[in-house]
């Protein structure tokens, strides 16, 4: 859907930075660069709908892909490295409080939750059971996915 989204989007010269600006995920970055092309540093690309309903789906993405607890990202990253998920939670809830100074406060509010939610994987069935070769496969995928798919400000507001 992006990529119908940015051939119906339109790129305006920028005359004044205001409203609100929406974070360049990678992947984002990339497909505007194959279906639109290099734009110059004055310009911006004003989203069609559609498009804008393809970027607030990579951003549910990445904030479901986060490696805490019950979120997918918790799962995931449980799955690849068991209990040093949680060591990885850990890391990720400060992280999202600098970003939060730095530049959304919504990552306070996802820090909060993280904490309320529990940062750790809740206990599996059989945590000695291997994982094959095509889990892992997309254990990996998913990570590209969340990569590829964060926004560090994922929303600013210019007036």
């Amino acid at each position: 859907m992006l990529i119908v989204g940015l051939n119906l989007s339109t790129v305006v010269e920028r005359t004044a930075t205001f409203g609100l600006h929406l974070g360049e995920p990678l992947l984002l970055q990339l497909l505007a660069w194959l279906v639109i092309g290099p734009i110059s540093p004055e310009s911006d690309i004003v989203l069609h709908p559609v498009a804008f309903a393809a970027w607030f789906g990579f951003f549910v993405t990445s904030l479901n892909l986060l490696p805490i607890g019950q979120l997918d990202g918790g799962h995931v990253a449980y799955a690849l490295w068991g209990s040093r998920q949680r060591t990885m939670a850990f890391i990720v809830v400060p992280i999202l409080i600098i970003l939060g100074f730095a530049g959304w406060p919504g990552w306070f509010l996802w820090a909060v939750m993280a904490g309320l939610w529990g940062l750790g994987h809740p206990p599996v069935s059989d945590p000695h059971a291997p994982l094959g070769r095509n889990r892992k496969i997309v254990g990996w995928i998913a990570l590209a996915v969340f990569v590829s798919t964060f926004a560090p400000v994922p929303f600013s507001f210019h007036s």
